[in-house]
């Protein structure tokens, strides 16, 4: 029975030639220039950051801010240096367990040039509901996105050909019971993926400040879009992809539900 047993001598080997795999310039360009390029920005003056680089919801003429506020820090400590140490730690996990390079090279276009545009219309979007202006500035968009990217790339890594397994009931003949509770697990995994994305969506008081939760959650839940429709057109796992896209459906309305009773929180305050 070709069931999703797993050989842990073959998944370490696996590490190592996917660390193999990178070339001098991705390690350069995402090791290197990304982190340079937050310290460049955040040494800018703060009268050109504030003029060309922070979003403002006053001043949407700016388009420019929808891109380029994700890229700018005006704070080094904790912020620059929160979100550059984070970066490091899910692009470490990426370039241990990825081993498609042309999916790594969309994801990663996707979220370092589109999630923020994204993210900054939806943020736009949600605070004039609420009828306020604010700024907005930090790599946390980013940063949740390559987590979604993350976590589900080590889910893959981990499972490996045994997520198209599920399609075929007939290799599990001997054993329907390990067949519905392995089916069971891929759901409660992917459901624990969601609800992380949830968790970052969470508006907290930053010490002055309000966590941008809508832009947190609008990454995280691009990636897992963007990685979905990739695996769909390159993949065949039926029941992965579908209960991948359940996932993603009920998380976007959980946490439409959530901004519901939000903005009727705020607006009876």
């Amino acid at each position: 029975m070709p069931g999703p047993n797993i050989d842990y001598t073959i998944k370490l080997e696996q590490i190592r030639s996917n660390v193999k795999n990178w070339n001098l310039s991705e390690w350069v360009l995402f090791w290197l220039v990304i982190p340079a390029l937050l310290f460049v920005v955040y040494a800018l003056p703060q009268g050109i950051k504030d003029t060309y680089f922070i979003l403002d919801t006053s001043n949407l003429w700016r388009v420019q801010t929808f891109l380029f506020s994700s890229y700018t820090h005006s704070q080094l400590y904790p912020h620059l240096v929160g979100n550059l140490a984070f970066y490091l730690v899910v692009l470490l996990m990426i370039f241990l367990f990825e081993n498609n390079k042309r999916r790594f090279w969309i994801l990663a276009g996707w979220l370092l040039l589109i999630v923020p545009i994204i993210c900054s219309a939806l943020t736009v979007i949600l605070w004039s509901i609420f009828n306020r202006t604010v700024t907005g500035q930090g790599f946390s968009a980013i940063n949740g996105a390559f987590l979604a990217y993350a976590i589900s790339i080590f889910v893959i890594w981990g499972i490996g050909d045994g997520l198209g397994v599920f399609d075929h009931p007939e290799y599990f003949s001997g054993s329907k019971i390990r067949y519905y509770i392995l089916k069971l697990l891929v759901i409660i995994l992917l459901a624990l993926i969601v609800v992380m994305g949830l968790l970052s969506g969470v508006f907290m008081d930053a010490g002055g400040s309000v966590t941008n939760g809508i832009a947190h959650f609008g990454g995280f839940i691009t990636s897992l879009i963007v990685l979905l429709v990739f695996d769909i057109r390159t993949e065949k796992r039926r029941y992965f992809d579908t209960m991948l896209g359940i996932a993603i459906v009920v998380g976007i309305l959980w946490y439409g539900y959530y901004l519901l009773n939000l903005v009727k929180a705020v607006k009876g305050a």
